[in-house]
């Protein structure tokens, strides 16, 4: 493969990570705004699939989806909205593009915790955070390089 080849490669590959990383941020943004409104008393009820592994109710009324007696949809929010930034920023800033690779560890770690305290404390999922949790998965997928990125720089193996 010709240098000219390989770039337009990792070019295409870069744009196709982009646009994975935007659609899959936006699911999880997406799959958290009911939850909030449901947390918050605007809406009463959150459906769910059918079947018996989900009660969306239960869970995102809980304690446990209230620290600090706060809604957990509310940080979750904020916490997508910066890494939609940071995906955004990352195509132009190798300090973004680092940043973005910690941010999804972080986000996949946390939105992996939540689906198993979720099994653990109530034997069921709530279907909403469980889209969360897979759009997470998505993110992380696609950002890879981002998080490979991430690791060298921390363990000092890329030099600006």
């Amino acid at each position: 493969m010709s240098a000219c080849a390989a770039m337009e490669d990792a070019r295409e590959r870069s744009c196709d990570e982009q646009a994975l990383l935007l659609a899959a941020c936006s699911a999880a943004l997406i799959t958290l705004v009911p939850i909030a409104l449901h947390q918050l008393g605007a809406i009463p009820h959150l459906p769910d699939p059918a079947g018996g592994w989900f009660d969306s109710d239960r869970i995102t009324e809980s304690r446990m989806a209230h620290p600090l007696g706060v809604p957990d949809s509310l940080p979750g929010i904020a916490s997508y909205g910066t890494t939609l930034t940071l995906i955004l920023l990352a195509r132009r800033s190798r300090t973004a593009r680092r940043m973005l690779g910690g941010k999804l560890l972080v986000d996949g770690g946390a939105a992996a915790s939540n689906v198993v305290r979720q099994v653990v404390r109530f034997g069921k999922l709530c279907s909403w955070c469980t889209g969360t949790a897979l759009a997470t998965a998505a993110m992380v997928y696609a950002g890879r390089g981002a998080i490979a990125e991430s690791a060298c720089a921390v363990r000092g193996r890329v030099k600006d």
